[in-house]
């Protein structure tokens, strides 16, 4: 093979073997939660809805279900659908759970789910001591707040920020579920990201449980102003101070994934774009594009091998097939957090992840994001 060859198979295997590298460090500190209970009403939750009819119900008895909730404040972004009648339905039948809209007036921010929080903040600041922010496609399970609570006080944090599992229907969601998770395990210092330094922020909309003091010093989501909102949290939260660990949610909620390959697109391509920009976009689907053409180098070299290959075409093929091997590590993790039909396989990682990075390419490159029918803001300039 030529230099260059080799040089762009030691780029791909050096891809591959820092990803293992970085998992197998992240799986000694992302503590996975079990149910347990906590004190009784001791958390406020707040959620944001825009045109959630089917899972509005599920979500918010879902955590009702939780003794340590002392109330359910929801917020109506100018649904279309019958969401606000669910919504309205559901205050009726308990008197913890409070229903509001974002006003018209509401500052314009470049998250609208920001800006929807912030309006429910608002409305009905944070009595209990503590606030955990949620998607209304969670399904809490029985013992999921005493869990983030107690991970909270083990862990000394003032944030908790859990990953649940993910149910997925089809094929095509089912490969772009773990990429998020994997990005995490892959990428993301974690130990590091217990301290209070900024540029080790991570967060996970989905379930973020925050102390309401910390909130309150972060300048909480009103002032936030970045398109993805529960990273910008967790940075906000840093800078005033305050600590925030992930944890692993699999256990304790579940998130119902989205369905079919565009919808898969669209949402974890928003994210990515919105963190890393377009040149993140790019350098993450080149490096996907690597790591999943090792397989193939490594069969093309053990041919090679086996017709007169030297040692050092063995040593070479070696550690490309080790190199090909090393994103099990992250994918059989974040695969175990996934939840399929039976009978359905789990498809490979790789093709799924390039989609990603090309798709979020190609939003940025056409300069902004439509999402639930509106225009929600434009790429992220940085180039990283």
């Amino acid at each position: 093979m030529t230099p260059t060859l080799w040089w762009l198979l030691g780029i791909a295997v050096a891809i591959a073997f820092s990803g293992a590298a970085m998992t197998l460090l992240n799986r000694q500190v992302f503590v996975r939660l079990a149910p347990q209970a906590g004190a009784p009403g001791s958390v406020d939750l707040y959620i944001a809805m825009r045109d959630e009819e089917k899972n509005a119900r599920p979500c918010i008895e879902s955590v009702l279900a939780q003794p340590e909730l002392r109330r359910a404040i929801v917020v109506d972004d100018g649904s279309s659908d019958e969401t606000r009648a669910i919504l309205d339905r559901i205050a009726r039948e308990d008197s913890r759970v409070r229903v509001y809209s974002v006003p018209a007036d509401a500052p314009m921010q470049a998250s609208p789910k920001a800006r929807a929080l912030a309006a429910a903040v608002a409305a009905a600041p944070i009595e209990a001591p503590f606030a955990l922010f949620a998607d209304a496609d969670v399904r809490a399970l029985p013992g999921a707040l005493g869990a983030t609570v107690n991970a909270g006080n083990v862990l000394g944090v003032a944030a908790v920020t859990g990953f649940p599992r993910v149910r997925v229907h089809d094929l095509a969601a089912a490969g772009c579920a773990p990429l998020a998770r994997m990005l995490l395990l892959e990428a993301f210092p974690m130990r590091a990201a217990r301290g209070t330094d900024p540029r080790f922020s991570a967060g996970n909309g989905q379930w973020f449980l925050v102390e309401r003091e910390a909130y309150a010093r972060s300048g909480g989501h009103a002032a936030i102003d970045a398109l993805v909102e529960d990273i910008a949290l967790a940075r906000a939260l840093k800078r005033s101070g305050a600590r925030v660990a992930c944890v692993d949610a699999r256990d304790i909620a579940v998130v119902e994934g989205y369905a079919g390959l565009r919808a898969s697109l669209d949402g974890l391509g928003r994210s990515l774009l919105g963190e890393v920009g377009i040149l993140g976009s790019l350098l993450y689907a080149l490096s996907s594009l690597a790591v999943a053409l090792l397989p193939f180098a490594a069969i093309f070299m053990w041919v090679r091998v086996a017709a007169d290959g030297t040692g050092v075409d063995r040593i070479g093929a070696l550690l490309v097939t080790l190199g090909a091997l090393a994103p099990r590590i992250a994918w059989s993790s974040a695969v175990a957090a996934v939840e399929r039909p039976p009978g359905m396989p789990q498809p490979p990682a790789s093709p799924f992840a390039l989609a990603l990075g090309l798709w979020a390419l190609n939003l940025g490159l056409h300069g902004a994001i439509d999402w639930r029918g509106r225009r929600i803001g434009r790429a992220n300039p940085r180039p990283l």
